[in-house]
């Protein structure tokens, strides 16, 4: 059995080779291109030539989908080989200072050998392992999310005409996916419990003042009740109405395309924040959008949009403290334009919202997200809410 010493040295080695070898299929490929612009004479006329015609589209599509897959497989194993070499020198630096200090690592943890050596604290030593771990993790995730995108036909030639352009494509989305990662990596917040708001007889009245009754987070309601004590009845009624209006406005915008993951929603919720951010603060406006987003039944990946345009919505507002309703709407439309917010395209991805056509976004309303959700990531915990809306 080979030993750790032995399989960091070749592994690299191994996944460069199947590297290459991805890479030389995707060159042959790519090379069929004067085949497939040749292969039906100019002449050539009648039903033969139309079932022909077809079939020559058929072989084409397959061909430029395998280039797009090729060309994406062969990407991230490049990549994966070289985040593995650069890992592998991180190990041996590792390794050898640790023995230099009377250390050795085992298995992932850090063992004291003898007192020769320089004086260090183990906790650092354990650290760094512990970062090279979780680069090894990453390297593995990233590696089998592109796998197994190719395998489940995930990853396509995104309309290209070309086998070179469909070999592009493939390489553009490891590019999305790893973005995708890191944006849901950033932009998650634990899960709270849920309950009917408002109730008792806060409710009672609220519902006289047009205050209709919803089921929010713990977290939203202790904010909505800390309102509704600061600012009474009236207050609520205002913070709804300036939830009305971001749906209201948002309606209007992009045709109304894309209200649900697409570009219309991800215009609501920037609007939504920058008009709370102008009346309550921007601290009670962060906790109360990131309270919102932490129902257990919403998946990780449309909360990773939320959060991230909800933060958009919030910087725009502070750079803008003056802007009016219409201004802060016109802000974010460009915003959104620019790029500058996500959306989820029709594979599960979040993208730039410049690089997805308004309309062609993710049909939810056709494919509901699942509501049991093991995605949603218990170490974001915002904790309890503590602004209080610098306006009252």
């Amino acid at each position: 059995m080979a030993t750790w010493s032995e399989v960091r040295q070749w592994l690299p080695d191994v996944i460069g080779q199947v590297g290459d070898h991805l890479s030389a299929q995707k060159r042959q490929v790519i090379g069929l291109q004067d085949e497939l612009d040749g292969a039906k004479p100019a002449e050539w006329t009648g039903k033969a030539s139309e079932a022909a015609a077809d079939d020559l589209r058929a072989r084409r599509q397959e061909l430029e989908e395998l280039a797009a897959r090729l060309s994406a497989a062969g990407k991230v194993v490049d990549d994966s080989e070289q985040s593995a070499r650069d890992l592998v020198r991180s190990v041996e630096a590792t390794e050898q200072f640790a023995a230099q200090n009377g250390y050795r690592i085992e298995n992932g943890t850090v063992v004291r050998t003898s007192d020769v050596g320089g004086f260090l604290d183990i906790a650092i030593l354990q650290a760094e392992v512990q970062g090279i771990l979780a680069r090894a993790a990453e390297i593995d995730t990233e590696l089998n999310s592109v796998l197994k995108r190719i395998l489940s036909d995930g990853i396509g030639d995104a309309g290209a005409t070309t086998l070179a352009a469909a070999a592009t494509a493939g390489e553009d989305r490891v590019v999305d996916e790893r973005r995708h990662r890191e944006l849901l990596e950033k932009y998650q917040v634990k899960t709270d419990g849920t309950t009917i708001w408002p109730s008792g007889l806060t409710g009672w009245l609220a519902e006289r003042r047009g205050i209709r009754k919803e089921r929010v987070t713990q977290a939203e309601a202790e904010m909505l009740d800390d309102l509704q004590m600061r600012k009474g009845l009236l207050g609520l009624k205002e913070f709804g109405d300036i939830r009305q209006d971001a749906l209201h406005v948002a309606e209007g915008k992009f045709d109304g395309k894309g209200g649900t993951d697409g570009h219309a929603d991800a215009f609501r919720h920037a609007y939504w924040n920058a008009l709370m951010t102008q009346r309550y603060g921007e601290e009670w406006a962060r906790e109360f959008a990131t309270a919102h987003e932490r129902n257990p039944s919403s998946h990780h990946i449309p909360v990773g949009m939320d959060l991230h345009n909800n933060e958009v919505g919030r910087s725009i507002a502070q750079a803008n403290p003056d802007a009016s309703p219409q201004q802060l709407a016109k802000l974010v439309e460009q915003a959104v334009k620019d790029g500058k917010m996500v959306v989820i395209d029709k594979n599960d991805t979040l993208m730039p919202s410049n690089e997805v056509p308004p309309g062609e976004t993710r049909e939810t309303k056709k494919a509901p997200w699942p509501t049991d959700n093991p995605g949603r990531n218990d170490d974001h915990d915002p904790g309890k809410p503590s602004a209080t809306p610098d306006q009252y």
